[in-house]
């Protein structure tokens, strides 16, 4: 019995020794990738501490503080040659924050650069380029789905700082009313309201604007323009 019991060592040796051999070789590789990850997510929650401290300071102003993209539809109200005006498309970007008023009520401010398009006859196009302050209190509505819901109602004041115009008027009657770009007025004011959706870092925003001032001096036309902007909190992962 013993000597059976040796032959089968003797034959099965080498075969253990691999086994223990591979056995600790595997356990010495999982504990070194396990150290070697828990050193790694410890440098990472460091840095992530550096990075959050860095930003954590910041004025309390910035806390809220997002950019804003968007597309808008403009076109002119209330103008003698309505039946000839087609709206057109344009774009928005910008900075906008908030500071909260009460439980329920916040302020807001912005500076955004947009263009507004409109065309006449189907023929001629004009592009007028703005720098917009948009001045607004925002009242907070029943949350649905996590969603913060605000309802948004305000002022913009705008600075024209450019025009083009795109095509040429057909020849036509002289009392054929013009367009013209150096007859545009500089300066808009007008109300703003709408209503915003938020959600975490996210931002979403439906809104309309009416100017007061007429866009062109020979018109009494002024310009309505309707807005889908989304936006983005800059700072906001990193307040304490």
């Amino acid at each position: 019995m013993d000597k059976i019991f040796r032959d089968w060592f003797s034959f099965r040796s080498p075969l253990i020794l691999f086994l223990i051999i591979n056995v600790g070789i595997n356990f010495c590789y999982s504990h070194s990738t396990y150290a070697q990850d828990n050193a790694e997510d410890e440098q990472h929650d460091i840095q992530i501490e550096e990075k959050q401290s860095k930003w954590s300071n910041l004025p309390y102003f910035m806390d809220d503080l997002k950019v804003i993209v968007g597309v808008n539809r403009s076109g002119i109200y209330w103008s003698d040659q309505f039946r000839d005006l087609n709206y057109g498309s344009g774009v928005l970007l910008g900075l906008e924050g908030f500071i909260p008023m009460g439980n329920i009520s916040f302020f807001h401010y912005g500076m955004h650069y947009s263009t507004r398009n409109f065309s006449h006859l189907d023929q001629v196009s004009f592009r007028t380029n703005h720098l917009d302050f948009p001045i607004f209190a925002s009242f907070s509505l029943p949350e649905f789905r996590s969603i913060d819901w605000r309802f948004l109602l305000g002022t913009q004041l705008s600075a024209r700082v450019g025009a083009s115009q795109s095509g040429v008027y057909p020849v036509g009657p002289q009392d054929q009313f013009q367009f013209d770009t150096n007859d545009f007025k500089n300066f808009d004011g007008g109300m703003l309201f709408g209503l915003s959706a938020e959600k975490n870092d996210f931002y979403f925003r439906l809104r309309s604007y009416v100017g007061v001032n007429k866009v062109d001096r020979k018109d009494q036309g002024g310009i309505n323009v309707f807005y889908i902007d989304f936006g983005y909190f800059l700072f906001r992962q990193y307040r304490q």
